[in-house]
């Protein structure tokens, strides 16, 4: 079976500067040949993956964070040609919420498994997204995030902290399966997984093959409900706050938000109405079990 490993060079973590001796080491031989190609830029992931469905590759593997596997992902949608993922990115959301080791000698070892299912991917306007789209205090900080010029969960953490205090909820104009719905909100998130990354559940009851999109609407809340509400991101148990309330949907309209959105942490400018729907088993992955 033919394999291409598609790298970005500067993902998060550094863990992907030795692939080359991984795959060498870990890859089964046997069974597959493969080729390894390196990102020059935004957007280069998806050219590469398109062009490796279209010379037959049967296996396409995303070595780097959440915006690497979908931008990855993005060449592949609709094919036959199965995503894999070595993770080197800062949160790994998507990696974790398949429980793909972090280590990449044995994410590489996964791939020799060949166990397949599969997924749903997101469709928003024309670009599409695997794991958490949102928009309000995360799309702020993913957008400050991507100008620090620096990775890992402790700059993520600093940005973080850098942009709560001065930050202020926004009115959210939504249309979620046709009934309109006006929101004050923190931030409101339409996840196909359950997590950001780094274990922050934002959508803990997310099913990424269940055909339908989780809306989490994080309602304004008072300054001493931080702790408990930041608690209940990390124990899977956000859903039940009274200032979060979900919706299981299929479609999502979100009116002129004129903000910036966060595909997977990727920062992306919208000037006009945001058509968001699931795209029911359009993607084969590759997974530990």
């Amino acid at each position: 079976m033919k394999v291409c490993f598609i790298v970005n060079p500067i993902s998060g973590t550094g863990r992907q500067k030795k692939i080359k001796k991984l795959i060498k080491r870990n890859l089964d031989r046997k069974q597959f040949t493969y080729e390894i190609l390196f990102t020059e830029r935004s957007k280069h992931a998806t050219e590469l993956s398109r062009e490796a469905v279209s010379n037959g590759a049967q296996i396409i593997v995303a070595v780097g964070g959440d915006g690497s596997v979908n931008e990855v992902a993005r060449g592949m949608i609709g094919s036959n040609a199965a995503l894999a993922v070595i993770p080197t990115g800062s949160g790994n959301g998507f990696a974790r919420h398949f429980e793909i080791p972090t280590n990449p000698a044995e994410a590489i070892r996964v791939i020799n498994q060949m166990n397949t299912q599969w997924i749903d991917t997101v469709k928003i306007n024309q670009e599409s997204y695997l794991g958490v789209a949102g928009i309000g205090f995360g799309a702020d900080v993913s957008r400050a995030f991507s100008n620090l010029g620096k990775r890992g969960a402790a700059a993520y953490l600093r940005v973080i902290f850098n942009e709560l205090p001065n930050y202020k909820p926004k009115n959210y104009h939504l249309i979620i399966d046709g009934k309109p719905y006006n929101e004050r909100a923190f931030l409101i998130c339409f996840a196909n997984t359950q997590q950001y990354g780094n274990n922050a559940f934002i959508a803990p009851n997310a099913k990424i093959d269940d055909g339908f999109l989780d809306v989490i609407i994080w309602k304004e809340f008072p300054p001493h409900a931080a702790p408990k509400l930041i608690h209940d991101l990390f124990t899977k148990h956000l859903d039940d706050s009274k200032y979060t309330k979900t919706f299981r949907c299929q479609e999502v309209i979100l009116k002129k938000p004129l903000q910036t959105i966060h595909l997977d942490g990727e920062p992306m400018e919208f000037d006009e109405d945001v058509y968001i729907r699931i795209l029911p088993s359009s993607l084969k992955i590759i997974t530990p079990q």
